[in-house]
């Protein structure tokens, strides 16, 4: 085993990141990124970068009811659920040409590797057919090229920045974690698509493996020049993590299809709202996630106050025997000659979530339940009946929060807005919200508000459980 750790190393020393990877801004993911965000669907209008996306807005508002537009439109309205990776696959799979869009040959396409796809919200044979026709159609209708060579300078930007960054990944680590050198092909960066990032791996037609990534979460200073943090950091290693740990958990997903089943019908709710809509997500995410920290705690980078906050916000998604996951790692690096590499270990974290289930009851969903910030009281209390010169209203919280302030009307005819003084509104302390009023309220009249889950608590970074409506009444 440490003969095989010794020969990674040295490949990985003997090469430099940025010399076997491609950093960039790539058109194909900036055109498919552009065609689902004009279908207006939630999951892809993303706000930041502000400057970007205004000028995307602009120049393709006017093609919002383009027969491209359209079909895709319906294509995701028909299917039983939504898979936010599919664009980024899409993009993948194809080649802009002097001739026309076609499908890449790089790789095997996802049109040639079925004519039906298993799960029903991808696409059919046909359907991919259709969506490449009429996207050429699109192409030229919009001048996209000349789009794209207008921020040819701006993409450049972003470039340079992720370069630099790139750099900072140790690789020798992928290879003496998983087995096999680091390696990744592709990594795209898409200011387009906002916020999300995946990754993406293909198979060539000799059977060769081609390790890609996408990234979306893209830093702009107040000036609008990109720069690279640690959370861009943590988002490469997550994606590399993907690329090595899916082919092994895919030889294993029917031995764990049991037990991913029956966690999913304690979190579905959560995982669902952020697009792990199926109980396969446990195990691809969940056990990624534990790949993921296990770099971090080998690089001493676990006491990132961030990455803790980090590790609160996987549980909030609905991972929430993530915590304990992470530390349960400890067996494999302990264990090195009994569990070489990961693919060694994946039964045993079998093990951990089948004993996740017996526990989920009585500890893991409590303990979730738990984290979530509340509203624990308020003054004047819901449904009271209270004098015309009541001072300001008061909410408290039972976790200290970030001093975020979000509340909002309810939108019913007979309750009415408080006349809140909103420059005046303040915390007493971390856990006590004022909203003194700026006049007397009316007699015999019912007010109200929403404290929104905007709210964020400043511990776990946990969004308040549910919006609460404080509604009552005066004399």
């Amino acid at each position: 085993m440490k003969k095989n750790i010794i020969i990674c190393v040295l490949f990985v020393l003997s090469i430099g990141v940025s010399a076997q990877t491609k950093i960039h801004v790539d058109e194909r993911f900036e055109l498919t990124s552009i065609v689902f965000r004009l279908t207006e669907d939630v999951a892809f209008v993303h706000e930041s970068p502000a400057n970007y996306m205004a000028d995307i807005d602009d120049y393709f508002s006017k093609y919002k009811h383009h027969k491209l537009i359209e079909y895709v439109k319906k294509m995701i309205y028909s299917r039983r659920s939504l898979d936010i990776t599919f664009p980024a696959f899409l993009a993948s799979d194809i080649k802009i040409t002097p001739n026309g869009i076609v499908w890449t040959d790089e790789w095997v396409a996802t049109i040639h590797a079925n004519d039906t796809l298993g799960e029903n919200y991808r696409w059919t044979k046909g359907e991919l057919q259709e969506y490449l026709r009429l996207l050429n159609i699109f192409y030229k209708d919009t001048r996209f090229r000349e789009f794209y060579d207008a921020h040819a300078a701006y993409y450049q930007k972003i470039e340079d920045v992720f370069a630099r960054g790139v750099n900072q990944i140790d690789t020798a680590w992928f290879c003496a974690f998983f087995g096999s050198p680091y390696s990744m092909d592709n990594i795209w960066l898409v200011p387009a698509n906002g916020k999300d990032n995946f990754a993406v791996r293909r198979i060539d037609k000799r059977g060769g493996e081609h390790h890609n990534c996408v990234i979306s979460g893209i830093n702009f200073h107040s000036d609008g020049k990109p720069f690279f943090d640690h959370n861009n950091f943590f988002v490469l290693i997550h994606e590399a993590c993907h690329n090595y740990c899916n082919p092994i958990l895919k030889k294993y997903e029917s031995s764990f299809s049991e037990v991913c089943d029956t966690l999913f019908t304690f979190v579905r709710n959560e995982l669902t709202e952020y697009y792990y809509g199926t109980p396969r997500a446990i195990l691809y995410e969940s056990v990624n996630r534990a790949c993921e920290y296990s770099y971090y705690v080998e690089h001493q980078l676990f006491e990132d106050v961030f990455l803790k906050h980090q590790l609160k916000k996987e549980m909030e998604l609905g991972f929430i025997w993530m915590e304990e996951m992470v530390n349960y790692m400890t067996l494999f690096r302990h264990n090195r000659d009994e569990y070489p590499f990961f693919e060694d270990f994946v039964p045993s974290l079998k093990s951990f979530l089948e004993q996740c289930v017996g526990l989920m009851e009585s500890y893991y969903y409590p303990k979730y339940q738990l984290l979530k910030a509340r509203v624990v009281a308020t003054n004047p209390i819901s449904g009271a009946v209270v004098d015309t010169n009541l001072r300001s209203v008061v909410i408290q919280f039972s976790k200290p929060m970030q001093k975020v302030m979000s509340i909002a009307d309810i939108s019913e005819n007979d309750i009415l807005s408080l006349p809140i003084d909103e420059d005046n509104i303040h915390w007493a302390d971390p856990f006590t919200y004022i909203m003194p009023l700026r006049e007397p309220l009316k007699p015999n009249s019912k007010y109200g508000y929403r404290v929104t889950t905007f709210f964020v608590d400043a511990i776990d970074i946990f969004h308040l459980e549910k919006d609460y409506d404080l509604i009552f009444e005066t004399r």
